[in-house]
Parts: structure tokens; sequence; C-alpha cells
């Protein structure tokens, strides 16, 4: 029952973030409530997804660049030195407006903006 609750809060802090914090997303178009609700579920399959296998997916940089990412959150596939450590819990309502995940390629730990999300491109 804790972790329904995390995913609970998880996923109405997304929501109340794409909905009121940043109005407008994905090139432009603005979003409302239902949208915004939709699109925190999406992401709270998405990090399903993360859990179970490696991902290969892209958002925009900070810098306006794309990033191709593979990245997992399945704590077997990650190693034992860069596992989470205590407050680093990847179920954990950490900042609810990033999203992260252990970058493969990278072999670090990195996030980026709910907003900046692109899409998934395969399973790996």
């Amino acid at each position: 029952m804790p972790n329904d609750i995390k995913k609970l809060k998880r996923l109405m802090s997304a929501n109340n973030y794409l909905r009121k914090e940043n109005p407008v997303i994905l090139k432009g178009t603005p979003i409302d409530p239902s949208q915004a609700l939709k699109y925190a579920w999406w992401f709270e399959s998405f990090r399903e997804k993360l859990r179970n296998g490696v991902w290969r997916f892209s958002y925009f940089k900070e810098d306006g660049s794309i990033r191709e990412a593979r990245g997992t959150l399945d704590l077997a596939r990650i190693p034992e030195d860069k596992l989470p450590k205590t407050g680093l819990d990847p179920e954990a309502v950490e900042c609810v407006s990033t999203f992260r995940y252990y970058d493969i390629d990278a072999g670090w730990w990195r996030s980026f903006r709910l907003d900046r999300f692109i899409g998934f491109v395969e399973q790996i």
C-alpha cells in the first residue's frame, strides 16, 4: 500500500506541475487539466517500463539540443556502486518537475524536465 500512495503522490504532483507551473507543453500547445492528468499517467507508465528494462528515448536538453538516451530504473541492471543511496530512491517523490533515470551509455544518473520529453522509441 505505501508504494501505491507514493505512486499517487507522484501522479498528482506531476499533474499539478504540468497544469499549473508549466501551462504550455508539446511545442507551444496549451494544456488543459484533463491533458495534464493524461500526461502524468503516461509518465507513470513510462516509469514502470523503465523499471522492467532498458528503453531508448529522447528529450530536449537545457541548451535546446536533443539527447537520445538509453535508460533504466531496473536496479538489477545498474552497477552496484551506482545504486541509489538513502534519499536517492527512484521510487521516492522528489522533484515533481523532473524525471530521473540511470543512463546506460553515460554510466550515471541523469534527469530531464517532464515538459522536455519527446518520446520513447523501443525497448532494448
